[in-house]
């Protein structure tokens, strides 16, 4: 088969991506107190000289790397949808849908890294808690700009966070329901009664 035929080999992730995969999976599951780097360190397969080679101030640094990470892949989700023509509410039901699918992966007890380290670190971490806002400022942004373009009347600020609250809210309740349809069908109807 000719190269260009052929699908492109799969990128071992480095092993600061290792890291941080790690530690976003903890940070979920286990909350940021819960969690220690020796388990982040066997998650990641990686000697403990190397979580302080890349993250040389612990485990705080690992959290905001984390949230980091969290913000670009959620700005280019959000992104990808506002270019295929995506409103604010396509875009809101999008996050439900991924909310939603991290629940359905089996990973029931996985929560949100947004509420794990905002109720367990952001007060007594100020980089934390700044990584937080930025990461929900960034949401915000481009749910308010799109809801901003769709009805120029309406406070697409206020739009964004509710919206972000509505998620956030229902995760919440589809993992106290066993259901991750759950987190769906309540953006759904919230976003039903605005219109």
């Amino acid at each position: 088969m000719p190269a260009a035929l052929r699908s492109p080999p799969k990128e071992t992730p480095s092993t600061r991506d290792r890291l941080i995969r790690a530690g976003v999976h903890f940070f979920q599951t286990r909350g940021y107190h819960g969690t220690g780097v020796a388990a982040i360190l066997a998650r990641a397969k990686t000697p403990k000289g190397s979580f302080y080679h890349h993250f040389p101030e612990g485990k705080e640094q690992l959290a905001v790397a984390s949230v980091a990470w969290l913000e670009g892949e959620v700005s280019k989700f959000l992104d990808g949808l506002a270019a295929a023509g995506a409103g604010s509410e396509q875009m809101i039901e999008g996050i439900a849908r991924y909310a939603a699918e991290g629940i359905r992966s089996g990973e029931r007890r996985r929560g949100s890294l947004l509420a794990a380290l905002a109720q367990d670190a952001a007060l007594d971490s100020p980089p934390i808690a700044q990584s937080l806002q930025q990461y929900a400022g960034a949401v915000r942004r481009r749910l308010a700009a799109a809801r901003n373009r769709e009805r120029p009347r309406e406070d697409g600020a206020a739009f964004a966070d509710q919206a972000l609250a509505m998620v956030q809210g229902a995760s919440v309740l589809a993992r106290v329901d066993g259901d991750a349809d759950r987190t769906i069908e309540i953006v759904a109807a919230w976003l039903q009664g605005r219109r």
